[in-house]
């Protein structure tokens, strides 16, 4: 727990430092965006990998996530599908909807590719694409987990690239930066990143924060 509450410490004081009321307040897009995220993953074993083979186990998976709880857009992604398991990692097949009451289309739909591998004891890394009605999305990021007296990981600290290009025209963005996360259980866990962020759009028109 004292590191959990040290690493949130450290990132609040980078968060902090890097955030400006002023710059915010008159609508001028700044480099950085601030994000904390909260993940629920559910996971179902229906056929389970039999012993002395390298197949993996067959299963269910379930997401719930809010994509960073500092937007003044509140929305909800929830996927669910096939899951694929070994003891090095997994690969996900979902689909699902972004819920947001304050958009046009109250719920869009998204397909999901998510895979994870965990390479060495302390080396996890996790990859997504994602297929939107406007959009193709990408993210991955690799971490090094920080482990409790009992084996279980406290925290993770790692670097995350993400990035997003418009089925039509020139929008998208690329963002990179550190991350800190802090799982609370076997299904939810905390992600506190800090992204330095570049968006692309057309001459003339203002960019989104």
């Amino acid at each position: 727990m004292h590191i959990r509450l040290i690493l949130f410490a450290l990132m609040g004081i980078l968060l902090s430092l890097t955030f400006n009321p002023t710059a915010a307040s008159a609508q001028t897009p700044t480099p950085f965006s601030h994000e904390i995220r909260l993940l629920l993953h559910g996971t179902k074993t229906l056929v389970p990998t039999p012993e002395g083979s390298n197949r993996p186990s067959v299963g269910f998976a379930v997401w719930l996530i809010e994509p960073n709880l500092l937007d003044p857009t509140p929305q909800a992604q929830t996927t669910a599908g096939l899951r694929l398991a070994s003891s090095t990692g997994w690969l996900e097949l979902l689909g699902g909807g972004v819920f947001s009451p304050t958009t046009e289309t109250p719920v869009a739909p998204v397909f999901d590719v998510r895979a994870f591998a965990a390479p060495a004891r302390h080396l996890h890394i996790f990859g997504e694409v994602s297929v939107y009605g406007d959009a193709l999305y990408g993210f991955v990021q690799t971490d090094v987990s920080i482990r409790k007296s009992d084996g279980n990981v406290a925290a993770k600290l790692g670097v995350e690239v993400e990035g997003a290009k418009a089925w039509r025209g020139p929008g998208g963005f690329v963002a990179v930066g550190p991350h800190v996360i802090v799982p609370w259980g076997d299904h939810f866990t905390t992600v506190v990143a800090l992204q330095v962020r570049g968006t692309h759009q057309p001459l003339g028109l203002p960019t989104p924060d």
